[in-house]
């Protein structure tokens, strides 16, 4: 691999930079925010930081589901900005927000009208179902903006506007952290109102962070907003099949890897309500760090899909595994980082309501060395495997991995052998092992290079 390190020019640097600062920028502040928000929420004792987890647990399933949709966009799209078929992309856009909607809707609906069957069914614990129907009653309705907004962002990056959707997201995450301080804590006479603060708060936020990007994407970049021709075209065979192609086995991919989240959630849920508010207060945390390297993932999968659409297959090869090496070495380095802090870590998490720091402190750490694994595989499946729609092997990585591998150790060594969060948290971590090891060779192969329009004769905007 040194030989292609010349490939490291100032154009990949450019590129990389521009596309994937923005996107890492976006995803570690919607990450952040769900570390103040728990933080927030923490002082109102354990059961309500479990409940406000769960609730961004169901919430994240449900937006893995919108991604895996809005998949489409971004590996198609890059395809066409790409061949500079514009027409295809907003073909695309209309498909990913019909499905996405179609998907959404049931699940929002069923969340507000029987929000405490589904959080009960995570952990038993009275005090944690009241405040968690609360949140998840709220919050449900605004899936329906998630449907909305992710196509369009997904569409915005894969023409390298990627900072449009992180000014944006600063916006929502400002009207977020303001609305919780003043409703959780009834400050300066708002009404103090806790866990039920928090879902209004991050409700509201949604919903302007969704009003605000398509007014400006309408004034600014009208350009990607699809016609009544698109509309119509979307949905000739030619394109449904082209469409349904790449996003049906990201569909299956992505929701079967997020029902995974969840009996994750579910096997620690039955450990106690400590363990829940323990994983509820340093998932976030944890997201925060991997978020950092999303937009290695993003980048590899956007500027590999333009140079793939270009037909430009030998920069392909020659850069497609310095994303991956690239970012495992920072996240390396971040995880010292964070064993050095340790003493810092220990102090920190005893501010909290939790009960067991030494458990929590040693789950950090093992969350944050797991962290070096998951990047690899985040950007090598995520960015690189997915920019040449090599989408069914990487379901056969994400899938078998997680269903055949992790939830039965976790099952076995949670629940049957009563082991410690932390030690099941570790062996979990096996799963990642086995993926970097299939990823690897999938990528040394150059079978994921696949050229999924060039069929297709540019079109005019």
């Amino acid at each position: 691999m040194i030989h292609t390190a010349h490939s490291l020019d100032r154009t990949f640097w450019q590129k990389l930079i521009s596309i994937g600062l923005p996107v890492s920028m976006q995803s570690m502040l919607f990450s952040l925010l769900g570390v103040v928000d728990i933080f927030m929420v923490s002082q109102l004792g354990e059961s309500a930081t479990a409940a406000v987890g769960v609730g961004n647990r169901i919430f994240f399933f449900n937006l893995i589901l919108v991604v895996g949709v809005s998949g489409a966009v971004g590996i198609l799209g890059s395809q066409y900005f790409g061949s500079k078929n514009i027409d295809g992309l907003k073909r695309t856009l209309v498909q990913s927000w019909a499905i996405a909607l179609l998907f959404t809707v049931p699940f929002s609906f069923l969340y507000v009208v029987e929000p405490e069957y589904i959080v009960s069914l995570i952990a038993n614990d009275p005090a944690y179902i009241t405040l968690a129907t609360e949140y998840l009653y709220v919050t449900g309705f605004t899936l329906v903006c998630t449907a909305l907004v992710v196509p369009l962002e997904t569409a915005l990056r894969s023409v390298g506007q990627a900072k449009l959707p992180t000014y944006v997201s600063i916006l929502a995450i400002v009207v977020n952290l303001i609305l919780n301080a003043l409703l959780i804590f009834g400050l300066f006479g708002f009404p103090e109102l806790g866990v039920l603060g928090a879902a209004i708060g991050t409700s509201i936020s949604r919903l302007i962070q969704t009003i605000v990007l398509f007014a400006i994407v309408a004034k600014r970049y009208r350009y990607l907003i699809p016609r009544r021709e698109h509309c119509l075209q979307a949905w000739q065979k030619s394109e449904r099949n082209r469409f349904w192609k790449v996003a049906t086995p990201m569909i299956i991919h992505d929701s079967a890897w997020a029902s995974g989240l969840l009996i994750y959630n579910y096997i620690v849920g039955q450990l106690g309500v400590s363990e829940l508010a323990i994983i509820s207060l340093l998932a976030p945390i944890e997201s925060v760090l991997i978020s950092a390297f999303l937009g290695f993932a993003v980048a590899a999968s956007v500027i590999l899909g333009n140079e793939i659409g270009a037909k430009n297959y030998h920069r392909v090869h020659q850069t497609s595994w310095w994303y991956v090496v690239i970012s495992c070495a920072i996240a390396f380095l971040v995880a010292v980082f964070c064993l050095v802090l340790e003493p810092l870590i220990y102090k920190a998490i005893s501010l909290s309501p939790i009960s067991d720091v030494n458990l929590a402190v040693n789950v950090c750490l093992v969350m944050a060395f797991g962290m070096v694994l998951r990047v690899f595989n985040m950007v090598g499946i995520g960015g690189v495997l997915k920019s040449g729609g090599d989408i069914k092997y990487s379901i056969f990585i994400d899938i078998f991995c997680q269903w055949g591998i992790g939830i039965p150790l976790a099952y076995y060594t949670a629940l049957v052998l009563a082991w410690p969060l932390d030690w099941v948290m570790m062996i979990i971590l096996i799963e990642e092992i086995i993926k970097i090891g299939l990823t690897s060779q999938r990528i040394h192969s150059k079978k994921w290079i696949n050229n999924l329009v060039e069929d297709q004769q540019p079109q005019s905007a």
